[in-house]
């Protein structure tokens, strides 16, 4: 089969469990009022929205199967609705592809009346969902239940990936404190040339994470101007994979994070180590479905931030 070249680059627009239970709950009140006699989920994508739906409207759950090779659908569920039931159709994303419109065109053909939500849709969607976010241009959703389908290594495949999953992950990690000492910030302070030049000289750390480091994507909160020094350290220490510096004309050095963030989202990135935990943290809930693991020296620790709005209901 020949593989449809990648679309271009887009950052990634992400769905994490809060979101996809937010954009679910702000559509209930009309669903309540329209009357479905049952909720339909086109597995898998369509599953996690399709059960928070289902559970919300006091309402039987369905599925549907979909072989994308030779576009069949069937029922994944035992159970079916009755005939004539009117449906809400369930999928993650309205795409260029053919799942939706198929499962559509399944329904119609069974005689159901049906309304479709999708968690996500664009200006490229091959249908138009009677329900659901429109992602902006320039982004692309990015669901926790498909994590590694957002690198462009994925993106190859034509979605038809011959490998496990995970094996499409793209990792990037921080770069002081991960692959050499980080100094003290008062160093900086008190005598920046003579600190740069320390830090030039430094091995890389005893314990490093158990990558392959020869080539994975560094994002480094080091301002732009430090790259040539930064880079003939990492090349002199065989660490050679993309490097991701600091703006100064567009994060300041307290925005650290958000550039780090910002940059995981760009590139898709779907994993990320980072060595400072409060700016782990901060990453987490700014690049809410990638993993940020932080690394304390020797032990990697997964990170989860999720914002609370009402403290006293936590």
């Amino acid at each position: 089969m020949q593989v449809p070249p990648p679309a271009a680059v887009r950052s990634a627009f992400p769905y994490d469990y809060a979101r996809v239970e937010s954009v679910v709950a702000g559509f209930l009140p009309q669903w309540h009022e329209m009357g479905f006699d049952a909720v339909v989920a086109i597995a898998r994508g369509g599953l996690v929205p399709a059960v928070m739906a289902s559970t919300h409207l006091c309402l039987p759950l369905h599925a549907l199967s979909y072989s994308r090779k030779n576009r069949l659908v069937s029922w994944f569920s035992v159970s079916q609705p009755p005939a004539g039931a009117r449906i809400l159709l369930v999928e993650d994303i309205a795409g260029r592809g053919t799942t939706l419109s198929d499962c559509v065109e399944f329904l119609g053909g069974q005689g159901y009346e049906f309304s479709v939500f999708t968690l996500a849709y664009d200006a490229d969607s091959r249908i138009k969902p009677d329900f659901g976010l429109k992602i902006p241009a320039g982004f692309r959703a990015w669901f926790p239940w498909e994590r590694n389908s957002i690198t462009p290594a994925f993106d190859q495949t034509g979605n038809n990936p011959g490998r496990p999953e995970h094996e499409y992950a793209s990792w990037a990690i921080d770069l002081d404190g991960v692959l050499l000492m980080d100094l003290p910030e008062q160093q900086y302070a008190q005598a920046l040339n003579e600190t740069l030049a320390q830090r030039d000289l430094l091995l890389p750390a005893d314990i490093l994470p158990g990558l392959d480091l020869a080539g994975v994507a560094i994002i480094t909160g080091r301002p732009e101007q430090d790259r040539e020094r930064t880079r003939a350290w990492l090349d002199r220490h065989g660490f050679h994979g993309p490097l991701v510096m600091r703006d100064e004309s567009r994060h300041a050095p307290q925005e650290t994070a958000r550039h780090k963030a910002e940059a995981i989202l760009s590139r898709c990135h779907t994993h990320f180590i980072e060595s400072d935990p409060i700016q782990a943290l901060d990453i987490a809930q700014l690049a809410r479905v990638a993993r940020v693991i932080w690394w304390n020296g020797g032990q990697a620790l997964a990170v989860y931030a999720s914002p609370i709005e009402h403290l006293r209901l936590a």
